[in-house]
């Protein structure tokens, strides 16, 4: 008699052990991949700040000297902190004239312009070295009630300042301080970006429901809808493919500047400061109202993740030297600084495959684990030995 072989009967069909144990773990990997691990959130407090809700705006990062800098209206001043590590480090709160909201970092210039409530652009001298290093020197008055959010465009030496409700975006010559030019857009404007692709300055316009394109040059202005209910807030551009990624009021765009063609993404439900890191690829979107941050990035730009924070932070900045993702925390008690590493994930389709779950992926796999029973019952030799063997006779009833 011929040795018996160590086989395996599952629904008529034989299935060797191994391959079924082989199958089954790759299931199991499979499904660890699928399903990623929580993010971990680190909180670092502002000393400075009560046990109250904070009240925080835009964040901003000098990447050569380490440095954080938080609109924070709590104390109506800039805070500092040192983030050479991954731990960060609180330095001081810079007072400035009154409750602060967008930041403008001017590295060339060594100087963070900050937007005040009552209208003014305060500036702070952050060159190494200085004497008035880490002090105002100097506030430049836009004529609007409000001074909301900024941006720098370096090659051009403007400071684009919003205005928020009166609708209009003050040009300002960053080093000597002179207002150039103002431009009416009419509608309440939030987010000014200036594209060094085509030297315009963009603005999002929740109440037009649209994006402004504005030519410096001779002081046009464009509307460009966005369609459906945008509202958008926050815009930021990555210029080397001429893209923006702006958050809406629900959702997140992808805008092709050049094209005027756009994609939507629901992963993130909606926004409010956006921002671009160049040397990472990533745009932050922080999320106060789901308390996340969504990251984004490639080309065409992809989602790849979302982080909850439960900061409530309105914006979010990528510390290159650490590979950290920082945002404001206003929940009372941990008034101070949230702090992530982002996830190691890629756009593409590599993103959507991560995304999918770990049941998803188990299920194809199990699937392959039926294709590759199914076929081995399926080849010539087996059907073969199938064939070969005697039909036995059943009486007749």
């Amino acid at each position: 008699m011929a040795p018996m072989r160590n086989i395996s009967r599952a629904g008529g069909r034989f299935v060797r052990p191994a391959t079924i144990a082989f199958l089954g773990a790759a299931v199991l990997a499979i499904s660890a991949c699928g399903g990623s691990k929580p993010v971990a959130i680190s909180h670092t407090a502002i000393p400075t700040a009560s046990a109250a809700t904070g009240s925080f705006d835009v964040v901003e990062i000098d990447q050569a000297a380490h440095r954080l800098y938080v609109a924070d209206r709590t104390n109506k001043g800039v805070d500092v902190f040192y983030i050479s590590t991954a731990q960060p480090k609180y330095v001081m709160t810079i007072p400035v004239p009154s409750s602060p909201n967008g930041l403008a970092l001017a590295p060339d210039l060594g100087r963070l312009f900050v937007g005040t409530a009552i209208g003014s652009v305060a500036i702070i001298d952050v060159k190494t070295g200085s004497s008035t290093h880490d002090h105002v020197i100097g506030e430049i008055s836009t004529g609007a009630k409000k001074a909301d959010l900024l941006d720098y465009g370096a090659d051009r030496q403007r400071l684009y300042v919003s205005s928020s409700t009166e609708g209009k975006i003050t040009s300002i010559d960053p080093a000597t301080g002179a207002v150039k030019a103002h431009f009416t857009i009419g509608y309440a404007v939030e987010q000014p970006r200036y594209d060094p692709v085509d030297g315009m300055v963009y603005a999002t316009s929740p109440d037009a429901n649209a994006l402004f394109k504005i030519d410096p040059n001779n002081g046009s202005v464009t509307k460009i809808p966005l369609g459906g209910s945008c509202q958008p807030s926050g815009m930021a551009i990555n210029p080397k493919t001429n893209t923006a990624v702006i958050a809406c009021s629900s959702f997140i765009v992808s805008w092709d500047l050049a094209h005027a063609t756009a994609q939507t993404f629901t992963q993130v439900a909606g926004g409010d400061i956006v921002s671009y890191d160049a040397k990472a690829d990533r745009f932050l979107v922080a999320s106060p109202n789901s308390t996340r941050i969504g990251l984004f990035g490639g080309n065409p730009v992809d989602y790849i993740a979302s982080v909850p924070t439960g900061s409530h932070g309105n914006s979010a900045a990528y510390d290159e030297t650490n590979d950290i993702v920082y945002t404001p925390d206003s929940r009372p008690n941990t008034v101070g600084i949230a702090s992530f590493r982002p996830p190691a994930t890629t756009p593409g389709w590599e993103t959507s495959l991560l995304t999918i779950g770990p049941f998803a992926v188990a299920l194809a796999a199990l699937v392959i684990l039926m294709f590759v029973a199914v076929g081995r019952n399926a080849d010539p030799i087996r059907r073969k030995a199938l064939a070969l063997e005697p039909r036995v006779k059943r009486p007749l009833l």
